[in-house]
C-alpha cells in the first residue's frame, strides 16, 4: 500500500472511530429507562419504605408502578436496623413482583439522614456544623456534608455504588443536590464563597458515582425547579450529570404564581425533550392543613375522597407539558399511608399519546391526546380533563 493511501485510511480510520465515539457518548440511557407507555397516565411512586411493608401492599406496588423511590422514612425509636437494609429487602420483594420495576435509592447528598445507620457510621472526620438561634432562644443544629473532601466524595460515592451493587436498587435518588446553588441552604448557613466550592465537589462526587455505580444505572436529583422574575430556575444545570429529576414543588402551598408554574411545566417539558427522566410530583390543595396537622384526626376515606377531588389540577398541568418518561406522581405525604398506596380513576383511564404540543392562549393551555383533551387556566388555578373511549 503507498503512503499516502496508508495515511488517508489511518485519517479515515481516525475520523470514523471519532464519530463513533462521539455518537456513543450522546446516546441516551433511554435502554435502561423505566418502560414507559403513553396508554395510561405515566406515574411513579416516591414514599419511605420505614422497617418495610405488608405482603399485600408490596403486591399492590408492584402491580401498579415500574418506577418507584424509596426514600428511608419512619424507624420506630427502639428500631436497631438501618435504612440501607430496609430499602434492599423492599427493592427485592418489589422486583420479585415485578421484574420490570425500576427502583431507586434514597440518596442524600447534602446533610445526614438519621436511618441511614449503615452509611452514617462510615462518614469520615466531622461534619460541617451549623448553629442557628431560633425563636424563643432555642439553638438549631444542621450538619452538613463537607463535599470539598475528598474522602469524602469518595465515601459518598461508594455508598451510591452500594446502593446498586449491595441493596438491589437501580439508581440513587439525590436529594439535596442543589444545595450549593446560590441562595440555598449551603450558602445561607456557610456563605456564598464556601457553597460555591462545595457545589462544584458535587459535580465531581456525581461523577464519581456513575463511574463506580457502572453501566445501566439510574442517577435521579431533586429539586428541578421553574422561574420567574428574579426568581431564577433551580437545578437545570445538574441534568447533564444525571438521567433526569424531580420537580417537587408544583403548586404545593398553593402560593406559587401563574408565571412560576407556566415555566415550571416548561421547564419538565424542555428536560424531557432532552431525553432526561422527569418525576412531577403533584399536591392536594389541602396540604398546608395536613402539614399544620389540622387533618390528622380525619379518617384516611375522607382524606383519600378530598385527594381525589384535587387531583384535576395538578394532574392537567402535567399532561400539558409531559413528554416520554415524564411520570406524575401525587400524594399528601412521604410515607405510605398518606397516598402512596391509593389509586385513582384518572389512572386507568385510557390516554393515548398526545396529538402536538399544548396551544397556550394567554394563562390557558390546551392539548389533544388521543384519547383526552386537557385544559388547564393557570391564572384561576383551574383545569379540565375530557376523557373519551374513541
Amino acid at each position: 500500500m503507498k503512503v499516502r493511501q496508508r495515511l488517508g485510511l489511518i485519517l479515515f480510520t481516525a475520523i470514523f472511530a471519532s464519530h463513533a465515539i462521539g455518537q456513543q457518548r450522546q446516546e441516551p440511557a433511554s435502554n435502561v429507562f423505566p418502560e414507559f407507555s403513553w396508554d395510561r397516565v405515566p406515574v411513579s411512586v416516591h414514599f419511605g419504605i420505614g422497617d418495610g411493608l405488608e405482603p399485600e401492599q408490596y403486591d399492590f406496588v408492584a402491580k401498579h408502578f415500574n418506577f418507584i423511590t424509596l426514600t428511608a422514612g419512619q424507624l420506630p425509636r427502639d428500631s436497631t436496623g438501618s435504612a440501607e437494609t430496609y430499602t434492599a429487602e423492599a427493592a427485592r420483594a418489589i422486583k420479585n413482583r415485578n421484574p420490570k420495576a425500576k427502583v431507586l435509592f434514597y440518596w442524600a447528598s447534602d446533610k445526614p439522614k438519621a436511618q441511614s445507620k449503615i452509611s452514617n457510621a462510615a462518614y469520615p472526620g466531622e461534619y460541617i456544623i451549623h448553629t442557628r438561634n431560633r425563636k424563643g432562644g432555642k439553638k438549631q443544629v444542621t450538619k452538613h456534608f463537607d463535599v470539598t473532601r475528598k474522602e469524602v466524595q469518595d465515601w459518598w460515592s461508594d455508598a451510591a455504588a452500594n446502593a446498586v451493587h449491595k441493596y438491589s436498587c437501580d439508581g440513587i435518588f439525590v436529594d439535596g443536590a442543589t444545595a450549593g446553588t446560590p441562595g440555598g441552604p449551603w450558602s445561607r448557613d456557610l456563605g456564598n464563597e464556601k457553597a460555591a466550592t462545595m457545589d462544584k465537589a458535587m459535580f465531581a462526587m456525581l461523577n464519581n458515582a456513575r463511574k463506580k455505580m457502572g453501566p445501566g444505572k439510574l442517577i435521579i436529583f431533586n429539586p428541578l425547579h421553574g422561574y420567574e422574575g428574579s426568581r431564577t430556575q433551580l437545578g437545570k444545570e445538574y441534568l447533564p450529570v444525571t438521567d433526569g429529576a424531580m420537580v417537587d414543588d408544583f403548586d404545593r402551598l398553593r402560593v406559587q404564581s401563574k408565571e412560576y408554574m407556566a415555566n415550571t411545566m416548561k421547564t419538565m417539558q424542555e428536560a424531557a425533550k432532552d431525553e432526561k427522566i422527569i418525576v412531577f410530583k403533584g399536591w392536594p390543595r389541602f396540604l398546608s392543613a395536613w402539614r399544620d396537622g389540622k387533618m390528622k384526626q380525619t379518617p384516611h376515606d375522607e382524606v383519600l375522597r378530598m385527594a381525589q377531588k384535587d387531583i384535576t389540577f395538578p394532574l392537567a398541568c402535567f399532561l400539558v407539558g409531559a413528554e416520554p418518561n415524564c411520570y406524575f406522581c401525587y400524594t399528601w405525604g412521604w410515607n405510605p399511608e398518606e397516598g402512596s398506596l391509593d389509586w385513582y380513576p384518572e389512572f386507568d383511564k385510557p390516554l393515548g399519546p398526545p396529538k402536538g404540543d399544548a396551544v397556550q392562549r394567554g394563562w390557558t393551555f390546551q392539548r389533544e391526546f388521543e384519547h383526552a383533551t386537557v385544559f388547564v387556566d393557570l391564572e384561576n388555578r383551574t383545569a379540565k380533563i375530557d376523557w373519551s373511549t374513541l
